[in-house]
């Protein structure tokens, strides 16, 4: 039995619904035994994100004193390709959530389904397959920019491309691109995040990355982490059994979470 963790949360502090106090709380009665706050970084391409870094890195800290020796609590930061941060941070996601189109637009990936069908149309003439290497060309110029520790919900493309909508991603082409990007991401110590989010949202069935992203990551001796990508105190661990599973299907024996005490990642055997 592995010990229940999420890096990746969000609070009112950017666009999740729930105080950090109100999520610890919950997280402490869903049995957590570490939780990390990963607030959307501010960026310098809109005006998206924490708006005072500061008032929030001390109200996590002050909510982190409150279950000190019951449940550690760390401060993160999800940072986007376009991010910055002006405080130390304990750990950073690094995510990608805007594509710059054809048509000279930077369109968000996953805004809404509405967004994403102009993003294809306008941005990319309809052509799936450069959109996707535009993604994950971005996704490996992110890893290169900021260095984070986790890289969450890699495949953000596919958010809205249930039953295949948009394009198929077990075309041969798509897929190349795709564990191309991961070998170039993959340095034996940043972590992957399987993310439930889109589960949560009621947009995925399945978390992503997918199995064949997985399978290839373990074996470029990749390491694992799970993360809810949290708007929702009540949806903390949603999808977790589904994630764990695709995990062990893929052939991991084990996985990461944030850790109980001064190490920031600790590891549980499956």
């Amino acid at each position: 039995m592995i010990k229940l963790s999420n890096c990746h949360t969000h609070s009112v502090f950017c666009d999740g619904k729930d105080t950090i106090e109100h999520m610890a709380q919950r997280a402490r009665d869903f049995g957590l035994v570490s939780l990390g706050f990963s607030g959307h970084g501010r960026q310098t391409n809109n005006a998206f994100g924490i708006q005072s870094e500061p008032d929030y890195a001390a109200e996590v800290r002050r909510v982190a004193a409150l279950h000190e020796g019951r449940m550690k609590i760390w401060l993160g930061v999800e940072q986007d390709y376009f991010g910055y941060c002006s405080v130390p941070y304990d750990y950073r996601l690094g995510a990608v959530h805007y594509l710059d189109g054809q048509d000279g637009v930077n369109h968000p990936i996953d805004h809404s389904e509405v967004c994403f069908e102009r993003m294809l149309r306008e941005g990319f003439g309809g052509d799936a397959l450069a959109m996707a290497r535009a993604y994950y060309d971005r996704v490996v110029a992110m890893c290169q920019k900021n260095r984070p520790d986790v890289v969450v919900h890699y495949d953000l493309i596919c958010k809205f491309n249930e039953d295949n909508r948009f394009f198929d991603e077990s075309d041969p082409a798509y897929m190349d691109v795709s564990l191309q990007a991961l070998e170039a991401i993959c340095d034996g110590q940043r972590l992957l995040e399987v993310n439930t989010g889109a589960i949560a949202r009621g947009r995925r069935t399945r978390p992503y990355p997918d199995y064949p992203q997985l399978l290839r990551w373990r074996e470029l001796g990749g390491r694992v982490i799970l993360g809810s990508d949290c708007h929702d105190a009540e949806k903390l661990t949603c999808g977790f059994e589904e994630a764990l599973a695709l995990i062990r299907r893929a052939g991991f024996k084990s996985v990461w979470r944030l850790g109980e005490g001064s190490e920031l990642f600790e590891e549980d055997t499956l």
